[in-house]
C-alpha cells in the first residue's frame, strides 16, 4: 500500500505505526504478538546494528533483518 515500508527502512529515532505484520511463518507472528508488536501499535527504532531494537510501549525488542523486514509500517 501507499506509504508502507518495512522496519528496516526507517533511520534511527524515526517512529512510525505499525500497519501489518507479514511474518514468514506463524511462530515469528505469535513472538512478535506476545511481544506486543501489534497493528497499530507505535514503535521507535532505536538502532540498527548488530541487530534492529524497536522500543514499542515501553519495551525494547531486538531483531534480526528477517524479522524487521517482516514489520510493515507507516511513518508519522
Amino acid at each position: 500500500m501507499a506509504g508502507e515500508k518495512d522496519l528496516t527502512q526507517l533511520t534511527v529515532g524515526e517512529r512510525a505505526a505499525i500497519a501489518r505484520i507479514n511474518a514468514p511463518n506463524s511462530g515469528i507472528l505469535k513472538k512478535l504478538m506476545a511481544l506486543g508488536v501489534l497493528p497499530g501499535m507505535r514503535v521507535c527504532l532505536v538502532q540498527k546494528f548488530p541487530s534492529y531494537v524497536i522500543k514499542v510501549g515501553n519495551t525494547q525488542i531486538a531483531a534480526d533483518e528477517t524479522i524487521a523486514k517482516s514489520i510493515i509500517v507507516i511513518k508519522e
